[in-house]
């Protein structure tokens, strides 16, 4: 694998543990009563779907640089950001 390969992984993966970090340290701590529909532009760094159960309502949560956002999990830009952020985990998962 060339060098700059194994940068470029490498920053994927640095990129993916800072996420999951995030992730597991806000994961209890955040409950969406409330959603927006209207996109994020901020940094987005991690996500969850959240299920619903009261007061929670159903909701993905993305974790952004300026703190998680309650989204509308029907919205277009939702579950194209979703699926964009999966494809990505993926990737670095089968690069390791």
């Amino acid at each position: 694998m060339p060098f700059s390969q194994k940068i470029r992984s490498l920053a994927v993966i640095a990129v993916l543990a800072c996420i999951a970090i995030t992730v597991a340290t806000e994961i209890e701590t955040v409950c969406c009563r409330q959603v927006i529909t209207k996109e994020i532009t901020v940094p987005i760094t991690g996500f969850r779907v959240q299920r619903p159960q009261p007061p929670c309502v159903k909701a993905v949560i993305f974790y952004t640089s300026t703190g998680p956002v309650c989204s509308h999990w029907k919205e277009q830009w939702v579950l194209r950001k979703v699926t964009e952020l999966r494809k990505l985990q993926s990737k670095v998962k089968k690069q390791t």
